[in-house]
């Protein structure tokens, strides 16, 4: 009598596990994700199993990292952009902003102790009248030479990407313990136990088709690996600062104060992918890399019992853990140390998005909100520049009245205000057209019809 469930394995009515090699292909979506910074660091070129390596397998390269709709307006230069940075968005994400909110945040290079060491040792020496002797020298006695620091193959590729030779550009590397790191890692050695173990059972399927898919994703993982760099100012001349101005299509402003380097660096730049592997070679490795996959998928068929549970439990395992990693916030995957973020919101300011009381300027509104920016950054040309307010000669006699009490009224009653100046618009088109059909009559003509033409 036959049962209702499969009995034993790799008979002819047991259970098979022949759909290991598509466990394989599963979760495409979950890698591609986070493909970008899985091929970030160093760790991409470990031999390891990863779920979905034909996500990898694409004919070209992203140049630019993704994006968000967002209006980003210069306070100062005038510059505007309809996109957000990738890094910015990570640093104070927008999405996170609620809707009609105002803050202001302070964003600055942060001072560095390699930095201040170049500092202290650029001090002005101390010097007598009569003689130029260094007086640490003399106390200390001569200081022995340093030798040349060795440089990585990452600081130089960024020194010849450089303007200046001598300064590499600035960059944003991966977190050390960055989730994709961790599971590079883990899933490494993951692979290195399931090898072992294939090897103390005898199973040579098995340990040429982990061989294989760990050589695919080490041979795509190198053809991918890349380094994000941020534009820098080439001129040393001055500059105003490069405060910027973040408007959401949910009505709330974000006021970044910052220097011009960190503008272009952050907001006005792009961010590029700096590849190690140039186009050709890349092409002939993702080729490479397509062949061992698909012998590692019939391979992967053809091992035995235990081996394909295992490779499938990992498989499982794995997936799990990538869409566990889409969890992590965003911060987690990137070092981006070298910026110092600070609110400074004022604290008339702040809960812009929040109900103070009754009256018409106590709710929560555009004009509150925009009157709370403008009122900080003290000047009006973003808000015409970014098309915040509507171009209307209503508008504009609101915009310069609020300019002017920006910078020495604080209290001044700008919804009432902006009531009273722009309100007026809902009742002149009504005034105009009856005043146009009083007109219209007054000047109408007469037709005067003759006696004869009514018999």
């Amino acid at each position: 009598m036959t049962g209702w469930f499969p009995v034993g394995r790799n008979e002819e009515k047991g259970w098979r596990l022949d759909i290991v090699s598509l466990l394989a292909v599963v979760g495409e979506s979950s890698v591609e994700e986070h493909l970008q910074a899985l091929t970030s660091s160093w760790t991409c070129i470990l031999p390891r199993i990863i779920p979905a390596p034909q996500a990898m397998l694409k004919p070209s390269r992203p140049t630019r990292l993704p994006q968000v709709n967002a209006a980003v307006v210069g306070v100062h230069n005038g510059t505007l952009i309809q996109t957000l940075n990738y890094f910015p968005n990570i640093l104070h994400p927008i999405e996170d902003l609620p809707k009609l909110s105002f803050k202001v945040l302070q964003i600055k290079h942060r001072e560095r102790p390699q930095d201040e060491d170049i500092a202290r040792n650029e001090k002005p020496k101390q010097m007598s009248a009569s003689t130029s002797v260094d007086l640490r020298e003399i106390e200390s006695g001569p200081r022995p030479a340093r030798l040349p620091r060795q440089e990585t193959p990452l600081r130089k590729l960024a020194r010849a990407l450089s303007s200046d030779p001598n300064k590499p550009r600035p960059r944003v590397p991966s977190q050390i313990y960055s989730p994709m790191n961790v599971l590079s890692v883990g899933s490494c050695l993951l692979t290195i136990g399931l090898f072992i173990w294939a090897a103390l059972i005898h199973d040579g399927t098995a340990c040429v088709a982990l061989g294989t898919i760990s050589l695919a994703s080490s041979v795509v993982g190198y053809a991918s690996w890349w380094s994000p760099m941020l534009m820098e100012r080439t001129s040393h001349s001055k500059v105003p600062p490069g405060d910027v101005v973040i408007r959401t299509r949910e009505g709330a402003f974000l006021l970044v104060k910052c220097d011009e380097a960190v503008a272009r660096e952050l907001y006005v730049g792009t961010e590029e992918c700096t590849y190690y592997v140039s186009k050709r070679p890349y092409q002939f490795l993702v080729a490479l890399g397509t062949l061992l996959l698909m012998v590692s998928v019939v391979l992967l068929g053809n091992c035995d019992f235990p081996m394909q549970a295992a490779i499938g439990v990992s498989y499982i395992v794995l997936n799990g853990a990538y869409w566990a990693a889409s969890l992590v916030d965003k911060g987690a995957f990137w070092d981006l140390s070298i910026y110092e973020v600070e609110d400074v919101t004022p604290e008339d300011a702040k809960n812009a998005h929040v109900e103070q009381d009754n009256t018409l300027a106590g709710q929560p509104s555009f004009t509150r909100t925009m009157w709370y920016a403008i009122r900080e950054t003290k000047k009006i040309g973003w808000v015409k520049r970014g098309g915040v307010a509507p171009r209307t000669p209503q508008w504009e006699e609101w915009l310069k009245l609020a300019e002017e009490n920006a910078k020495n009224n604080r209290d001044w009653n700008a919804v009432e205000l902006r009531e009273e100046i722009v309100g007026q618009m809902d009742t002149i088109p009504q005034e105009k057209s009856a005043d146009h059909k009083d007109t219209a009559e007054q000047h109408a003509p007469v037709f005067v019809i003759p006696p004869q033409a009514m018999k």
